[in-house]
């Protein structure tokens, strides 16, 4: 895969690290982060633990989607694979059709180029998760920015920096590093 660089608004997203202890990163983010009001900071440290643990470790990057400060509202993943494909119609069907699930199109670009599809699960302890599934095919890649929370108001309110957030992804020149900046 060629390199790979994103351009954070670290106002609204928290890069999870890889490779660390996340108890030690969690009380530095709550020591010098703006938490939710009126929340313990040991519940948030927990919570942000919590949260960055369900970090997918394939993903290129995670971060955490914190709209009312730490601890976050959702998580977001983003890959990045290279592709030979045509059209997101020529990709695998991931989800079951049983799901309920809705497919539009990425902002101005064609359906079969980028698009978005939000899905409803029902998880036994959590309830409701939605899950928004952003795809687009540009520069020989098969981006993806998946996003989940159980806060579905959460969801639909960060829809537009998703949006930016995949937008903003490169896909550098043979031998670029790969990099996520903020």
């Amino acid at each position: 895969m060629r390199g790979v660089e994103i351009e954070l608004d670290d106002r609204w997203l928290l890069p999870v690290p890889t490779g660390s202890d996340l108890g030690v990163w969690a009380r530095e983010q709550v020591a010098t982060l703006q938490s939710e009001p009126d929340r313990d900071p040991e519940d948030t440290v927990a919570a942000l633990v919590a949260l960055a643990e369900g970090a997918d470790p394939t993903a290129f990057a995670t971060m955490l989607f914190c709209p009312d400060g730490l601890p976050g509202r959702a998580l977001v993943a983003v890959y990045a694979s290279q592709s030979a494909l045509a059209s997101l119609e020529d990709l695998p069907e991931a989800a079951p059709a049983a799901l309920p699930r809705q497919i539009l199109p990425l902002g101005e670009f064609d359906a079969s180029v980028g698009r978005v599809i939000s899905t409803l699960t029902q998880v036994p302890d959590l309830g409701i998760l939605g899950t928004l599934q952003y795809e687009l095919l540009r520069d020989g890649a098969l981006l993806e920015v998946v996003v989940t929370s159980p806060s579905l108001p959460h969801l639909g309110a960060g829809m537009p920096l998703f949006e930016e957030l995949i937008q903003r992804i490169v896909v550098a020149p043979a031998g670029g590093g790969e990099r996520v900046t903020a």
